[in-house]
């Protein structure tokens, strides 16, 4: 876009000194934004990775959402290192050029994408759990993402042609976007996106909704049935486990909204460069389009935080995580540096949960007051 800008300007601009300016400008502007991007670049990379090593663990892999949000970790990770591939690149290699445009086109589609299916794989799920039994599994998921990347790879091996246009010169190679091309990245890309996923993801109202009438229903039948017993701890441990894992992708959710909506914004008010001779509104426009691009970034690198900030069980998995690589990193330590072959250690979190098994076992001993109210309920599970 900040080329189409300076290329309007020079065939408008009678004055080289104007045309230097705003030159000079954008070059200080793409300098210092270059050190931003590639800070979001490795901070949104090693979240993703972090975000895949902990939604693999035992604890949390064995589940249709877990397959979505690794296909997701890697997509963003895949969007944020080609987008850092095309700044680094002076574009003098046409197929390398070529092949970035197409792949970084792909991973992006594809990542927002996963997010809709992920938020519509919940509603279902919050919505009727015996579908979900059905078709929120491993094997539909990874399914759903074979579809996906299938799709998206025929879809932009389709448009690219039409799109962009291969010319080259000895000094300097790239793609160039077609003249009648534009008009179909203008609407393509929007829509398909950004704008359809932001419709999409307003299901998440509903599966809000459905949460908490399930929610109210599971509190009236156990204050109804309080004195049989008869509650079912299977659909309690549920709903609380859905809950959970509801609240973590409605707040990813938000967050897409949160980065995506102002840039679609700036997006579509600057398809048309400016023809007035204003520095300061070019100026301006040059740097909200430059912001614009910073957010569609952020996006792809902050998962990993709004994860540990709205899940509970992921925040949990990811302090073990922590616990436990320290532990491998503490006994290389010893034994490889400091040459201590017998050294070994046990993992925090095994003494807190050897802890809480003691007293676990304690309080429900023969003495204890709930040892005798857990012989007399009767409890179902499903």
């Amino acid at each position: 876009m900040s080329t189409s800008i300076y290329t309007n300007l020079s065939s408008s601009s009678p004055s080289n000194i104007f045309r230097t300016e705003i030159k000079q400008y954008i070059d200080d502007v793409n300098r210092v934004l270059a050190f931003v991007q590639a800070f979001i670049c490795i901070v949104g990379v090693l979240g993703n990775l972090l975000a895949l090593i902990v939604i693999n663990r035992k604890s949390l892999k064995n589940t249709s959402s877990a397959v979505f949000i690794t296909y997701m970790a890697i997509f963003d990770s895949a969007a944020l290192l080609l987008h850092f591939a095309l700044l680094a690149r002076r574009r003098r290699i046409l197929f390398l050029h070529c092949a970035l445009a197409y792949i970084t086109d792909l991973t992006t589609f594809c990542a927002n994408w996963v997010l809709v299916i992920i938020t519509l794989e919940r509603c279902v799920a919050v919505y009727s759990p015996f579908l979900a039994k059905r078709f929120c599994t491993v094997h539909s998921a990874r399914y759903s993402m074979y579809i996906l990347l299938t799709f998206s790879i025929i879809f932009f091996s389709i448009i690219f042609p039409f799109t962009y246009q291969i010319t080259g010169t000895p000094k300097n190679d790239k793609c160039f976007i077609r003249q009648n091309g534009g008009l179909i990245l203008r609407i393509y890309q929007p829509v398909l996106f950004y704008a359809i996923p932001d419709i999409l993801l307003l299901s998440n109202l509903f599966t809000v909704y459905s949460l908490c009438r399930r929610r109210h229903r599971l509190s009236s039948a156990y204050i109804s049935d309080s004195l049989k017993c008869e509650i079912r701890i299977s659909d309690g441990n549920s709903n609380r486990k859905q809950r959970q894992l509801t609240i973590m992708l409605v707040t990813v959710s938000l967050s897409f909204y949160l980065f995506t909506t102002p840039a679609l914004i700036a997006y579509i008010s600057q398809q048309n460069p400016p023809t007035h001779r204003n520095p300061r509104r070019i100026k301006l426009t040059f740097l909200m389009s430059q912001i614009s691009v910073v957010l569609l970034q952020l996006n792809n690198a902050t998962n990993f935080i709004f994860y540990c900030f709205a899940g509970q069980r992921f925040r949990r998995a990811t302090m073990q995580t922590f616990n436990d690589y320290s532990v491998y990193v503490k006994v290389f330590f010893h034994r490889y540096i400091l040459c201590n072959k017998q050294y070994t250690s046990i993992p925090v979190y095994q003494y807190q949960l050897n802890s809480v098994v003691n007293t676990t076992l304690t309080t429900r001993g023969p003495n204890s007051p709930y040892h005798h109210r857990h012989q007399q309920c009767k409890t179902s599970t499903m």
